[in-house]
């Protein structure tokens, strides 16, 4: 019956929770130096594999940690699960055996396409435009372009933490880090350029790509921060009690990756270390 247990998550809990393991995945691969496009592989798969499933049924750690590892398998930049599971105070294992999990969840559909290749594909065609004298604009220098580039890969970086990546095409994402990085640091040859590839992409009268790109601006000013630290922990204790009470969602969130570890793990664990292993989670 209603209220005879503790409340499951809302919307807004699972969103932050979901929107917290993504942005640890930037920080995971930034640790590891992974390039951007294993990081958007990454971010990318986790998002498509929650898309399927609940995530009160998954140990988001595990998953998270196993989503990185097979972007790296698909990006051809491979790193082993026990250098991960090193860094990451995790048993390799459990990375190990919740890939399948995890493949079978994005039903084996592993391509994705990066919206930082976008950018990088922009600032090319600007070059090549400039050189023709193409735009109505100032010349832009190369370290001028390279600072452009770093900024818009910054709101990429946010824009990967909003629905967006579901939602529109990886080039509409690029274009609209591109355009706001031009705005930030006044280069009017990137203004110029933007209109040029909408003037390219639509009819005048249309505008349906600068309504696109105006609606990410907005997701990425609005949604794309990081939830703060001690939100998710309130919000990930409230999940371990609502999950002690339910033992079929506890089972299903301890299970992924859990046959390696109890191999290892002696029956007798107290308490106090499986709380340990719990709280790892935001290490």
């Amino acid at each position: 019956m209603p209220g005879d247990g503790p409340d499951p998550l809302t919307d807004e809990e699972e969103t932050l929770l979901r929107r917290y393991y993504e942005a640890k995945i930037l920080k995971v691969c930034a640790a590891f130096s992974l390039p951007s496009k294993v990081q958007a592989t990454a971010v990318t798969l986790f998002k498509r594999f929650l898309m399927g499933t609940s995530l009160l049924q998954h140990n988001l750690k595990v998953m998270m940690l196993t989503s990185i590892y097979v972007a790296c398998k698909v990006e051809e930049n491979y790193v082993s699960a026990e250098e991960f599971g090193k860094g990451m105070h995790e048993d390799a294992s459990r990375v190990l055996n919740a890939e399948l999990t995890l493949l079978s969840g994005l039903q084996f559909q592993l391509v994705t396409y990066s919206p930082y290749r976008a950018v990088h594909g922009f600032r090319c065609d600007l070059e090549e435009m400039m050189e023709a004298n193409e735009l109505d604009a100032p010349a832009v220098s190369r370290e001028n372009l390279d600072e452009c580039v770093g900024c818009a890969r910054r709101t990429v970086d946010k824009l990967m933490l909003t629905d967006a990546p579901l939602i529109y095409a990886p080039g509409k994402l690029g274009l609209t880090a591109f355009r706001a990085a031009g705005r930030e640091l006044k280069i009017e040859a990137v203004q110029k350029y933007v209109e040029s590839v909408q003037a390219r992409e639509e009819a005048p009268e249309s505008g349906a790509l600068l309504g696109s790109l105006n609606a990410l601006d907005t997701m990425a000013r609005v949604g794309g921060e990081e939830p703060k630290e001690e939100v998710v922990r309130h919000i990930d204790k409230k999940l371990k009690t609502w999950r002690t009470s339910n033992p079929v969602a506890k089972a299903a969130g301890d299970g992924d990756g859990k046959e390696g570890r109890e191999g290892k793990r002696h029956k007798s664990a107290s308490k106090a270390t499986r709380d340990a292993e719990e709280e790892s989670a935001f290490d």
